[in-house]
């Protein structure tokens, strides 16, 4: 059983003045895998019905969202929101067993979330760089650069599990020469920060984990952000209860952060000016990517002069989550107004488009 606390600290603090953020494109936010000990409609449909419900958890950033009456209601019936199914054989530490994997509508997903007032969360994640070290009989060793590989792959699974966007240092001579295991052992913040600078990410997650002789795993964190610092520790039997606590920790953070609730308290309409939309084909980019944001209801052009334009954003949720998200997501850059640019109407806040990635 799991035992894990955390307190969070309000420091404020920015990652080495760093004023770019980066976001990781999470793949299969709609997917997930079930074992199965049959083939037949009843298993599928239980099947279905966990997928279904960890998707929901994905997507919405929520882990309290199956308690949902909306929720309860397509976890009884989850067949029609499947897309896509298949067995296949996998091997695993108890011999080989059975899956489905399985693919969910999101349109579906994201319907019933929305027609509820929950949380939808889309790809575009904030990328949290990784600093663990593990002390197992092979001595201490970062996580990804030599240690136990059954460690790195659990992450990876329970990231999976949350959506998060994972992503370890380089571990070059650089990080070499920036951070050792035992300032990390030590969890010196001060030393992580310097040597994230480098990697300027949103998140830093540095932690140090400990496996026993029966197998049992005892580990502490910290997650760095702008917001502060937060602390955990965490206990299981075996690395799965040790990572998942801390893994929820970051996604329960970052889903408060940057989910969009439709028809959130101070959702409504604002008008920003864009600037560098060279050529028709940039501005159907734009005009695309902006409708794409899950806190965007509706993006329409109500002026344009040259290369410059102001655009009516109809949103679901807060103004301020659209503006995270942009400065997460790097492809429009908020500026000051610079160029003196004069429309006929206020706006909010001016932009740059950086261009297509």
């Amino acid at each position: 059983m799991v035992r894990a606390f955390f307190r969070t600290l309000v420091v404020a603090w920015c990652l080495g003045g760093a004023t770019a953020s980066l976001a990781g494109t999470v793949a299969g936010l709609y997917d997930a895998q079930y074992p199965v000990t049959e083939q037949s409609a009843q298993s599928l449909k239980q099947a279905a019905a966990a997928g279904l419900e960890e998707v929901f958890v994905r997507v919405s950033g929520r882990r309290d969202v199956r308690e949902h009456p909306a929720i309860i209601s397509a976890l009884a019936a989850p067949e029609p929101f499947l897309t896509r199914y298949r067995y296949q054989r996998a091997n695993s530490d108890q011999g080989e067993g059975l899956l489905v994997d399985m693919s969910f509508a999101p349109g579906q997903v994201n319907a019933v979330l929305q027609s509820a007032f929950l949380p939808v969360w889309s790809a575009n994640r904030p990328e949290v760089i990784v600093w663990l070290v593990v002390d197992t009989a092979a001595g201490r060793n970062f996580v990804a650069a030599g240690a136990d590989p059954r460690v790195e792959a659990e992450l990876q699974a329970q990231a999976q599990r949350r959506g998060l966007a994972l992503q370890f240092p380089l571990f070059d001579l650089v990080d070499a020469a920036n951070l050792t295991t035992d300032q990390v052992w030590q969890m010196s913040i001060e030393d992580v920060k310097a040597a994230s600078e480098r990697y300027s990410p949103p998140y830093v997650l540095m932690g140090r984990a400990s496996e026993f002789s029966t197998g049992q795993w005892v580990a502490s964190w910290v997650l760095l952000s702008e917001d502060g610092y937060s602390r955990l520790d965490s206990q299981g039997q075996n690395s799965e209860e040790m990572l998942s606590p801390v893994v929820d920790l970051i996604a329960d953070i970052q889903g408060r952060r940057y989910a969009a609730v439709a028809g959130g308290q101070r959702s409504g309409n604002t008008l920003i000016h864009i600037g560098g939309v060279d050529n028709f084909s940039e501005y159907a980019h734009l005009l695309s990517y902006m409708e794409g944001l899950a806190m965007v209801e509706h993006a329409n052009a109500v002026w344009l002069d040259g290369a410059e334009l102001v655009m009516e954003l109809v949103l679901k949720d807060d103004v301020e989550k659209v503006r995270r998200y942009l400065a997460l997501d790097g492809r429009l850059r908020e500026v000051q107004n610079a160029s003196g640019a004069i429309t006929p109407m206020a706006v909010q806040s001016y932009y740059l488009w950086q261009g297509r990635k």
